[in-house]
C-alpha cells in the first residue's frame, strides 16, 4: 500500500516536474468537466417520462415520423382494438388568461381528455384524477400558475377566462416536470375547449391533423402485433390513409417518444434527437480516452526519470506487486484531485451549457448519495485504467541497469506512435465536423429564400375581428416608420395551412397562404399573371404546383378531389420562386389566394421603413396592439430575420458544443505534444550533438526531428477523412438544402493540426539544434 513517505516522494516528483503535472492535471480536469456535464445531461435526456407509472403501457400514435392525427382516430382505434383500455388526446398552445381591459397573463395551455390524470402520472394537490377534467370548460392549474394568477388564494371553484372563454378551476396540480415529453404547460384544460378555436366540427373530423393521441393498453396486452389490423382500419375509415397520403403507422412507447420521434409541423410535444444524444455520448468517450491516453503517454515518457526511485526500492526488497499498488495509488490521487477540480469547473460553466443544450442541468440537485457513490466507483475505475500501463512499465525496470546508467527508455515505441496518431485523428475529425457544421449553419442563415426579410415585423393576431383589424391598421399607419401593413393567414416562414388533395389516383399536398395585396409588396414576391382576373376565389401557385396540376391551357382551371368533394379553381398567376418554412424540408406545392371578407387573419405583418429605428418602431407597434386589444399579446412581435435565426438555434447550439469539444481536444493534444517533445528532445540530445559534429545544419536537424509529426498527421488525415465524411453526410441528411463536402476542408483541418503540432514542438527542437554539441555529449 501507499505509505505517507511514498506520498511525499510523489508530491516532490510532481513539484519538480511542473510541466508534466500541469499538462496531466489540466487535461484530466477539463475532460472530466465535460464528462460530468454531458454525463448528467445524457442521463437526464434518457430518463424522460421514467416517473410515469404507466410508461410501459402508454403509446404515442405516429406516422411518417410525425405524431399528429385527427380527433376521431382515437375513439375509432379504441372501439376496434380490445387491447386499448383508454386514450388521451392532447394539444398544447399559447393562450391569454384574463378579461379584456384587465390584466392579461400570457400562458401555455395543454388541452387534454378527461382521462389525462388517470393515464399519466401527474400529482394533484387538490382534486380527484377521474373528476377534475370531467366537466366541459374545466381547468386544472399548476401550483406556480395558481399562485401567480390568484395571489395565494385558493382558485378552486373560481372562474378563469382563457382566450375569451370562461372556465371553472376544478383542481391544482404540481408543476409539470422538465423530464416529460408533454408540453411545459401552466394548466390543463378540458379537451372540448379546442372548439373555441376551430368550431365543433374539429371533434367530429379526421381531416384536421393537429392533435396528439396517446393510447393506454390493458395490463399484459401486446399492441404491437395489432398494428397491421389498425392500419387496415385507418385505410378503410380515415381519408388520409384511404387516399394513400401515408401507409405508415407506428406506436411508440412513451419512454421512447422523447428521443425517437421527429417534430411535426405543430411541435407541441417536447422532443430531442436521439442521434444527437448518441453523438454526445461518443464525444464524451473520445475526450475521456484522449485525456487518459495523454496521461498514460506522458507518464510512460517520464518513466525514465523515476528509474532511480524504483531501482532503490527493488534493491531494498520491494516486490513488483507493491510497486504496482503504489503507482496505482498515485494514479488514484491524481484522478481524485482532478475529478473535484472538474466538478468545480462544471458548476462554473453550467450556465453556458444550459444555454447551449437548451436545458436546466441543476447540478446542485444532482449531488446525491447515489451520485457520490457512482463518482467514487468512476474515480477508482479511471485510476486503474490510466495507471495500469505506467505501473507495469515503471515497476518492470531492471535495477542493475538503472544503477549502471544503461537504462534507456526511449519514447520510440509503436505504442506511443499509435497514441499520438489517435489524438491527431480525433482532432482532425472534430475540426472537420466543426468546419462543416459552421458552414451549414452560415448557409442556413444567409441562404436566399426568394423573399425580403429586412425590416419585416411579424406578430400573431389573437382575437381581433375584421372590423377591429381595419381600425388597428389605421392606427399602425399613423406610427412614424411604418411603411406597410398586411393581414394574412400564414407567412412564408410558417407555411400557413397544409391541405391534401387527390386527382386520378395522384395525391397532392399543398401549403396554402391567404393574404392581402400588401403581402406581395412587403415580401417582394412577384407574379407572372395568366389571363385569369384575380378574385378571392382564384389562386396564385408556384411553378412546381403549376407543373403538377397541369391546368387547362385555355381556362387555367385545375380540378381535384378532397374530403369536401370535387374542387375546381382558376390559376391567376405563377409566383416567383421562394422558400416556404425551413430549409430542413424542400419547398413543395404552394398556392396563395386573397383573404376573404369573412376570414379572420392570423398574422399581422408590418414593414418598417429602411431609415427608421426598427426596434423603437417595433416597440410602438407592440404597445399599440396591447392598447387596442386590451393587453393581449401572445409571443410578442418578431422580425423575420430573427425568426429565421430562431429556426436554426438547434444547429447553432450544436456548433457551439462541437466547437467546445474540438477546442478542448486540440488544447489537450497540443499540450501533450509539447510535453512529449520536451522529453523526446531530452533523450535525443546526444543524437543531435553527433549530427552537428558531423556537419548537419540547424535546418536539417529541425527537419529530421519534425518529420515524424508530418508522417503522423498524414496517417491521421487518411484515417479521419472518411470517418468525418460519413458523419457529416449523415448529419446533412436532415436538410433539403445543404452545402457540399468540399475536399479542401478536410485538408484544412489536417494542416491546422500539423501547424499547431509544429508550433508546439518547434521551440524545443530549435533549442536542441542550437545547443553546443560538446555540452550535450559531456552531459550524456
Amino acid at each position: 500500500m501507499m505509505r505517507f513517505a511514498d506520498l511525499k516522494i510523489y508530491a516532490k516528483f510532481l513539484l519538480q516536474n511542473k510541466l508534466y503535472t500541469f499538462v496531466s492535471m489540466f487535461g484530466f480536469s477539463v475532460s472530466l468537466m465535460f464528462v460530468i456535464i454531458l454525463g448528467i445531461y445524457v442521463q437526464q435526456e434518457r430518463s424522460y417520462d421514467n416517473f410515469q407509472k404507466n410508461r410501459d403501457r402508454i403509446f404515442l400514435m405516429t406516422h411518417d415520423d410525425e405524431y399528429n392525427f385527427g380527433n376521431t382516430v382515437a375513439q375509432l382505434v379504441k372501439d376496434q382494438c380490445p387491447e386499448v383500455e383508454s386514450y388521451v388526446r392532447t394539444h398544447g398552445r399559447p393562450v391569454s388568461v384574463g378579461k379584456k381591459g384587465e390584466s392579461i397573463i400570457n400562458a401555455t395551455g395543454l388541452f387534454a381528455d378527461s382521462t389525462f390524470f388517470s393515464v399519466f402520472t401527474f400529482d394533484l394537490i387538490e382534486g380527484t384524477p377521474s373528476q377534475v377534467l370531467a366537466a366541459r370548460k374545466s381547468v386544472v392549474l399548476t401550483r406556480d400558475f395558481a399562485n401567480k394568477a390568484f395571489a395565494g388564494t385558493s382558485p378552486v371553484g373560481k372562474t378563469m377566462v382563457i382566450d375569451g372563454l370562461e372556465h371553472t378551476v376544478t383542481g391544482i396540480m404540481e408543476n409539470i416536470p422538465q423530464n416529460t415529453t408533454l408540453p411545459d404547460a401552466d394548466f390543463v384544460v378540458n379537451y372540448n375547449s379546442i372548439t373555441n378555436y376551430w368550431g365543433n366540427w374539429v371533434l367530429e373530423t379526421s381531416g384536421n391533423f393537429g392533435f396528439s393521441i396517446f393510447l393506454l393498453t390493458k395490463e399484459g396486452a401486446d399492441i404491437q402485433p395489432k398494428i397491421p389490423m389498425i392500419l387496415d382500419l385507418l385505410k378503410k375509415d380515415i381519408w388520409f390513409y384511404r387516399d394513400g397520403f401515408t401507409n405508415d403507422l407506428k406506436l411508440i412507447p412513451l419512454k421512447d417518444v422523447y428521443l425517437n420521434v421527429k417534430r411535426s409541423g405543430y411541435g407541441d410535444l417536447r422532443l430531442n434527437s436521439g442521434t444527437l444524444i448518441n453523438v454526445y455520448i461518443g464525444i464524451v468517450f473520445l475526450i475521456l480516452i484522449i485525456a487518459l491516453l495523454n496521461y498514460v503517454n506522458l507518464t510512460v515518457a517520464q518513466s525514465g526519470f523515476r528509474g532511480k526511485e524504483t531501482a532503490i526500492k527493488k534493491l531494498l526488497g520491494c516486490e513488483r506487486r507493491d510497486l504496482i499498488v503504489q503507482l496505482l495509488a498515485e494514479s488514484f490521487v491524481i484522478t481524485f484531485i482532478t475529478f473535484f477540480i472538474g466538478l468545480a469547473l462544471a458548476f462554473l460553466t453550467e450556465p453556458f451549457f444550459d444555454n447551449s443544450l437548451n436545458t436546466k442541468l441543476e447540478l446542485a440537485q444532482k449531488i446525491t448519495p447515489s451520485f457520490i457513490g457512482f463518482s467514487l466507483i468512476f474515480i477508482l475505475s479511471i485510476s486503474i485504467i490510466s495507471g495500469l500501463i505506467p505501473a507495469l512499465v515503471i515497476s518492470g525496470f531492471n535495477p542493475i541497469e538503472v544503477v549502471k546508467g544503461t537504462l534507456s527508455r526511449k519514447v520510440k515505441s509503436n505504442y506511443s506512435k499509435v497514441l499520438i496518431i489517435f489524438q491527431y485523428t480525433v482532432s482532425i475529425i472534430l475540426l472537420t465536423c466543426c468546419f462543416f457544421m459552421q458552414k451549414q449553419s452560415d448557409f442556413l442563415l444567409t441562404y436566399d429564400l426568394g423573399f425580403n426579410k429586412e425590416g419585416i415585423l411579424e406578430m400573431a393576431n389573437n382575437d381581433l375581428n375584421q372590423e377591429q383589424l381595419n381600425g388597428f391598421k389605421a392606427k399602425l399607419n399613423s406610427i412614424p416608420g411604418v411603411e406597410l401593413v398586411s393581414y394574412t393567414c400564414g407567412t412564408p416562414l410558417d407555411g400557413g395551412n397544409n391541405m391534401s388533395y387527390e386527382r386520378d389516383g395522384e395525391q397532392f399536398s399543398f401549403q396554402e397562404l391567404y393574404v392581402d395585396s400588401a403581402f406581395f409588396k412587403i415580401y417582394g414576391i412577384t407574379i407572372d399573371p395568366t389571363d385569369v382576373q384575380p378574385t378571392e376565389n382564384t389562386y396564385w401557385v408556384n411553378r412546381k404546383a403549376y407543373n403538377a396540376l397541369r391546368p387547362d391551357p385555355a381556362t387555367q382551371e385545375a380540378i381535384f378531389g378532397s374530403v369536401r368533394g370535387e374542387e375546381k379553381f382558376l390559376i391567376a398567376g405563377i409566383l416567383s420562386d421562394f422558400k416556404v418554412k425551413t430549409l430542413h424540408h424542400e419547398t413543395g406545392l404552394l398556392r396563395i389566394r386573397m383573404l376573404r371578407e369573412n376570414e379572420r387573419a392570423w398574422n399581422i405583418i408590418v414593414k418598417i421603413s429602411a431609415g427608421a429605428d426598427r426596434y423603437k418602431t417595433a416597440e410602438l407597434v407592440e404597445n399599440e396592439y396591447k392598447n387596442y386589444s386590451g393587453g393581449e399579446m401572445l409571443g410578442g412581435a418578431k422580425f423575420t430575420d430573427d425568426i429565421i435565426s430562431d429556426n436554426y438555434q438547434k444547429e447553432q447550439k450544436a456548433v457551439a458544443i462541437m466547437s467546445a469539444f474540438a477546442a478542448l481536444t486540440i488544447i489537450i493534444m497540443v499540450m501533450g505534444v509539447f510535453a512529449m517533445s520536451l522529453y523526446i528532445v531530452r533523450q535525443k540530445r546526444k543524437e543531435v550533438a553527433i549530427r552537428k559534429v558531423n556537419g548537419a545544419t540547424v535546418g536539417e536537424i529541425l527537419l529530421n526531428l519534425n518529420t515524424g509529426s508530418l508522417i503522423y498527421v498524414a496517417i491521421a488525415l487518411a484515417i479521419a477523412s472518411p470517418i468525418a465524411y460519413y458523419a457529416m453526410n449523415k448529419w446533412l441528411e436532415n436538410f433539403a438544402y445543404k452545402i457540399s463536402l468540399d475536399w479542401w476542408v478536410f485538408l484544412l483541418a489536417g494542416c491546422m493540426v500539423l501547424l499547431l503540432t509544429l508550433l508546439s514542438i518547434s521551440w524545443m527542437t530549435w533549442k536542441a539544434a542550437n545547443q553546443n554539441p560538446v555540452d550535450a555529449i559531456h552531459n550524456e
